[in-house]
């Protein structure tokens, strides 16, 4: 096994930052916290692994050979996630994405009932073949700290370890008119190209995420003035959209008689 070295441990973005505070919220004791820092700042967290919901590598400690940590995390619901990519405007996402955590971002976690960093003992499970009997022992918090410069420079990891990376990337890149940037989204993976009939009339009947595009779309600018489409829109959409549920509610009445 490669067991590369991390280098020193450094909060470069808002996120990281908070990653540090998050770790160091670990009611483990000041000894514990200290060790795991020195740890983590003199490269002993070796081989540092992004698994399918996990983190694995080794640590050097006391024992003659490093010591192997594994951090579990739980994955969030993947309804739970399409509510965020909906609830975030484009701004929020490239926030998001270069590691800021700004009032909208956090906005956006919480609309989706989603904790931007895992709950702890309950999201993330910390194991270390050492034999301290405290969870998480300095080698799991040097992990812990390892890891936090990885969220530093690419704040998705947050998103793929705890089950949120389907279709993520289409999300968060779209663009805006007035960037100019191109709106790279699969048409087919946003509209649901290849559902049946069937599955997409339930879908409809029931109800689904209001003003999805027009939040992905996010403001515009128009003759110079920066304008919100889906405000401007709103009341378009929810005439649409009742007529479009008495049509199928109507269509679904005549098929059953």
């Amino acid at each position: 096994m490669n067991r590369r070295r991390t280098g020193p441990v450094e909060a470069a973005t808002p996120i990281g930052v908070e990653w540090s505070t998050w770790v160091e919220s670990y009611p483990v004791g000041e000894d514990r916290q200290s060790r795991g820092e020195i740890y983590a700042s003199r490269g002993k967290v070796l081989g540092l692994q992004l698994l399918d919901g996990a983190v694995e590598a080794f640590v050097e400690g006391s024992a003659p050979e490093p010591y192997q940590v594994t951090l579990e995390f739980v994955a969030v619901e993947a309804l739970r996630w399409e509510e965020l990519w909906a609830a975030a405007g484009p701004q929020e996402l490239r926030d998001f994405k270069k590691g800021s955590v700004t009032a909208g971002v956090r906005a956006a976690f919480e609309s989706a009932g989603i904790r931007i960093f895992p709950e702890r003992y309950k999201d993330v499970k910390t194991v270390c073949n050492c034999p301290d009997w405290m969870r998480p022992c300095k080698h799991a918090l040097a992990v812990l700290r390892a890891l936090g410069q990885e969220i530093s420079r690419d704040p998705m990891i947050l998103v793929r370890l705890r089950g949120g990376d389907k279709d993520a990337e289409a999300v968060l890149a779209p663009a805006t008119i007035e960037s100019g940037e191109e709106l790279r989204a699969e048409p087919g993976a946003y509209w649901g190209q290849g559902q049946g009939w069937e599955e997409l009339q339930s879908r409809i009947c029931a109800g689904g995420i209001a003003l999805r595009l027009l939040k992905r779309l996010g403001p515009v600018a128009v003759y110079g003035v920066r304008m919100d489409p889906d405000l401007m829109f709103k009341p378009v959409y929810d005439g649409v959209a009742a007529e479009a549920r008495a049509l199928m509610d109507a269509m679904r009445r005549k098929r059953e008689s």
